[in-house]
């Protein structure tokens, strides 16, 4: 339990870290450079999450494949190499300036070693060495907002800003993580053919999933950049990012969980159903509190922290409460699903919402704005989340669980 604390504890600073990574750039740079940093995470993001093929949960859930960890990490080398080349072509056929070119290339070499870096975690989630990731996480908050607030109160740059990102996450990858892996201690095997297209093939629904839903988070994010402006998606982002910091602490707990519940699944799935519900009551408790502080105190906490510019955003702030308490349970239901190896019915559902997603961006997104796209988002969230629910509650009356 301390060690799961931890973990928990390791996310939290985490996410405080990158929120104050946007506080800063808000408050000394602008809403623009800030949308800019968002746009850079929205374009970037589906390619970072097919280049790390979902692992972290594939390999300590799958009971299909019994590879050493050296094949799962030749694998990853390859879809990484594969993440620079795609984005490369990315930022050449974008609209960017010569600066904001440059501010994204940087940003997808931070990339590039944060997924480095995210393999080791999936070895140690599947030795369940929590204690690693929990301070991991400490050490790469501490060191990254350190760096960050004293460049970009230095030089006042973007540039300068996310290059300090880089240079932390290369510290942390090189000088901490790599003395956890246990590939690196091993002796380097090659990648066959077949083992690669078996982990494709094992891999590829939940991957697509992963992908899909990037594509649901972050259309509404290419429709308010293209017809609203860098400032709108810049304001978007900022709000957002208590949803950002929601998803990264449900996803923290449930790394603490997923390796136990998927021994516990399959050995007793009745059980497995238990534990997974009791989780699921605990989550309501702190979304119930989260939800009361937002509603009673959350405009203030946004004028605050943001500054007055961000003075009158109330119905956003009430539309982001009912996103939260979806964002948490959509989580909870992919962990599951991904522990009972039910991969096709998730491409569907993310397949279902994908397309939702851009009839509605387009639909609601371009006459209104801002608030549309909160709306889109919590249609669509809700859409997903009852299909969730409705496949674990097939799944469950289907089973034996006596």
């Amino acid at each position: 339990m301390r060690v799961r604390l931890l973990n928990i504890l390791g996310t939290v600073l985490l996410a405080l870290s990158q929120w104050g990574q946007v506080i800063l750039l808000t408050r000394l740079l602008g809403v623009y450079e800030v949308g800019l940093f968002s746009y850079f995470l929205a374009l970037t993001g589906p390619l970072v999450l097919f280049s790390r093929f979902m692992l972290s949960v594939l390999v300590p859930t799958q009971k299909k494949l019994s590879y050493d960890y050296q094949v799962f990490h030749q694998f990853r080398m390859l879809t990484n190499v594969s993440f620079l080349l795609f984005s490369s072509v990315l930022m050449l056929s974008s609209k960017l300036s010569f600066y904001e070119s440059a501010c994204l290339g940087i940003f997808v070499l931070f990339k590039f070693f944060e997924n480095k870096e995210e393999f080791i975690y999936t070895e140690n989630i599947a030795e369940s060495n929590i204690a690693f990731l929990a301070y991991s996480k400490i050490y790469k908050s501490i060191l990254t907002l350190a760096l960050f607030t004293v460049i970009t109160v230095t030089f006042n740059s973007l540039l300068f800003s996310i290059s300090s990102l880089l240079v932390a996450q290369w510290i942390i990858y090189y000088f901490y993580d790599r003395r956890y892996s246990y590939v690196l201690k091993q002796q380097k095997v090659k990648l066959e053919w077949l083992q690669f297209k078996n982990i494709v093939g094992l891999g590829i629904g939940l991957t697509a999933v992963e992908v899909l839903n990037s594509f649901v988070t972050n259309i509404p994010r290419y429709m308010i950049e293209h017809f609203h402006g860098i400032e709108t998606l810049g304001i978007f982002a900022t709000i957002m990012y208590f949803s950002t910091i929601t998803n990264n602490v449900v996803v923290a707990i449930n790394e603490t969980f997923v390796a136990s519940l998927a021994k516990t699944s399959h050995s007793n799935i009745a059980l497995f159903y238990r534990s997974f519900l009791r989780l699921c009551m605990m989550f309501l408790i702190l979304v119930g509190i989260g939800e009361i502080i937002l509603l009673l105190f959350g405009n203030r906490i946004l004028v605050f922290v943001y500054g007055e510019q961000f003075e009158g955003f109330q119905q956003e702030m009430m539309l982001l409460g009912i996103l939260l308490f979806l964002v948490v349970y959509i989580k909870l239901f992919e962990m599951a699903l991904s522990i009972l190896n039910i991969y096709r019915l998730q491409v569907i559902l993310q397949s279902s919402t994908f397309v939702l997603t851009l009839v509605l961006s387009i639909a609601v997104i371009i006459p209104f704005g801002l608030k549309g796209a909160f709306i889109v988002a919590i249609i669509t969230h809700s859409m997903l989340a009852t299909g969730q629910l409705a496949v674990l509650v097939h799944h469950w009356r289907t089973k034996d669980l006596v």
